[in-house]
């Protein structure tokens, strides 16, 4: 029962916070737990790539802050170097991220900014790799905003689109009732690959965790 309580608890902590738009002491436990409990699934998604020392990442909807580390670290085991950048359109998750990655950003190692996919605050062709962990599911108008994400990225460089649940058959009707609740875009791996390559990256590739509904889709521009 303790633990049920708990679970009640979470949901009521993301529903008060608002996944699609953190905000207030609800938005701040919310990016909290998210830090914690999405770490298996980024540091699996992360995991599909190779990195190189010296590279510049940005990850859009950076949340709590957490991943923009993990990246941060996958860099500096390459050979070091390199720079991490953070974008959403929260304040409550840009001041998270900089509160979390302080250090990182008094170094000139990482950047926070406030600011929405659909107008990247960066110059064409800025960025190694982009990233987005559970943040795709509320972009407002997916193919403007891949557009902008190809825009922002090295000719070469990756994208990578990570959640944990992707469209298939066998969804729990309480997972399918959350997406509906919150108006969540969730494609198949088929559909996610082809609204990529359309949005302009040459190729794009679904890694899925067996025995969970996890997705990475990885592409390359």
């Amino acid at each position: 029962m303790a633990d049920q309580g708990n679970q009640m608890d979470e949901r009521a902590v993301t529903q008060a916070g608002d996944p699609s738009n953190p905000h207030g002491v609800y938005g701040e436990r919310m990016l909290e737990r998210m830090n914690r409990s999405h770490a298996d699934l980024t540091n699996w998604a992360l995991d599909q790539l190779t990195y190189e020392a010296g590279e510049h990442a940005l990850d859009i909807g950076c949340g709590g802050g957490a991943t923009m580390g993990r990246i941060a670290q996958r860099i500096q085991a390459a050979g070091g170097g390199g720079h991490v950048s953070g974008i959403d359109h929260s304040e409550v998750a840009c001041r998270a991220s900089r509160q979390l990655n302080q250090v990182a950003i008094q170094t000139g190692q990482m950047d926070v900014s406030c600011a929405s996919v659909e107008s990247l605050p960066f110059p064409d062709a800025t960025f190694d790799l982009v990233t987005t962990v559970e943040s795709f599911y509320f972009w407002p108008d997916p193919p403007r905003s891949l557009a902008e994400v190809v825009r922002v990225v090295k000719p070469g460089g990756r994208f990578l689109l990570v959640a944990d649940v992707y469209r298939r058959p066998d969804l729990a009707p309480e997972t399918l009732q959350n997406i509906e609740h919150y108006n969540l875009t969730v494609l198949t791996p088929s559909e996610y690959e082809n609204l990529l390559v359309k949005a302009g990256f040459s190729s794009a590739k679904a890694h899925l965790r067996e025995g969970t509904t996890w997705i990475a889709v990885e592409a390359v521009k």
